[in-house]
């Protein structure tokens, strides 16, 4: 489950916008934002010019029932409000998105990615540098390959979600071609057909590496420390649990793009995380304490709370996502 991709591309698309308002472009933003408030249709009643207005008699013996008024509302089509919403969020997606690529696409935003990919890949590949014993030259190349694939989910996930319908099919091939590019470039680099399998074994478990190094935060934050050997047992629970599931089909590559053409995702990732961890929950009691147990559930809702709020705030902001046409 890519969790932490997902955080942390929504506070990477937060700083992005952030950066770019601080580059003057804050008072376009509020312009572009207050006309297509402007533009939203009035839902008050309206009177219709030349209606006629019911009186009752002055004198009637009869009882007078309740009086009907001669203003008629005028209620606007929902199918045409629908469209203006959708219209609004697709505005609005493409303001953000085009303040998002303008500070990837930046030589700071460049620099800044590139520094966070080598060390984000030398914190989660460090064991596997280790055991591959490479120079510091080696070290340096290898860390480089790994890096563009240690930030290739986040990547992914901020284009896309900031991207039209109509671009996203493009940015994923794009992704799915410099992925190709990253792996030709890893084997050929490697050179050895037994340590290329062993990066392939690591590079499929990444994600679970990443999150036992936060949850082993955690665990010492709690009082109840991971072990080494606990370690490396939930990595391979959760990476378990995780093809048990189908959360890789659903929740990386293609599947991103599904995702994010159907509103509701924040729900769809709050269901698929419960079944997540009920995979996962004979295998992690095996392996943990009664006491890590309880701390292991507590940072997992910490998690996926992170993740469904940014997700809910990003469909609040673009009106969600929607199957195109």
């Amino acid at each position: 489950m890519k969790l932490g991709f997902i955080i942390s591309t929504a506070v990477g698309a937060l700083l992005a916008v952030m950066v770019v308002m601080g580059m003057g472009q804050l008072t376009k933003l509020r312009k572009q934002v207050a006309d297509l408030e402007q533009e939203k249709p009035a839902k008050s009643a309206t009177r219709i010019p030349g209606a006629p207005v019911a009186v009752a008699p002055v004198a009637s013996s009869r009882p007078s029932g309740p009086a009907k008024s001669g203003r008629t509302s005028v209620d606007s089509d929902p199918d045409e409000e629908e469209g203006e919403e959708d219209r609004r969020g697709d505005e609005r997606r493409r303001v953000l998105g085009d303040m998002f690529r303008q500070w990837t696409e930046s030589d700071a935003g460049k620099r800044m990615q590139e520094t966070q990919n080598k060390r984000k890949a030398g914190r989660l590949f460090g064991p596997l540098v280790e055991d591959l014993s490479l120079g510091e030259e080696d070290r340096e190349y290898f860390l480089e390959i790994a890096g563009g694939s240690a930030g290739a989910e986040d990547a992914l996930w901020g284009e896309l979600m900031t991207a039209g319908d109509g671009d996203r099919e493009k940015i994923l091939e794009n992704w799915e071609a410099e992925n190709s590019e990253r792996s030709a470039a890893m084997k050929e680099f490697l050179n050895d057909d037994s340590d290329w399998e062993r990066y392939q074994n690591y590079e499929s478990r990444l994600e679970e590496h990443e999150q036992v190094q936060g949850l082993r935060r955690a665990m010492e934050g709690a009082g109840v420390p991971l072990t080494s050997e606990q370690e490396a047992q939930l990595v391979e629970v959760m990476y378990d649990a995780r093809q048990q599931t189908g959360m890789t089909e659903r929740w990386q590559g293609r599947g991103v793009l599904n995702q994010l053409d159907e509103p509701g995702i924040a729900d769809r990732l709050e269901t698929d995380w419960q079944s997540n961890q009920e995979a996962m929950s004979s295998g992690v009691s095996s392996v943990l304490s009664p006491e890590q147990v309880e701390a292991f559930n507590s940072s997992q809702s910490r998690m996926i709370k992170q993740a469904t709020q940014g997700l809910r705030m990003m469909e609040a902001f673009t009106g969600g996502g929607r199957r195109s046409e």
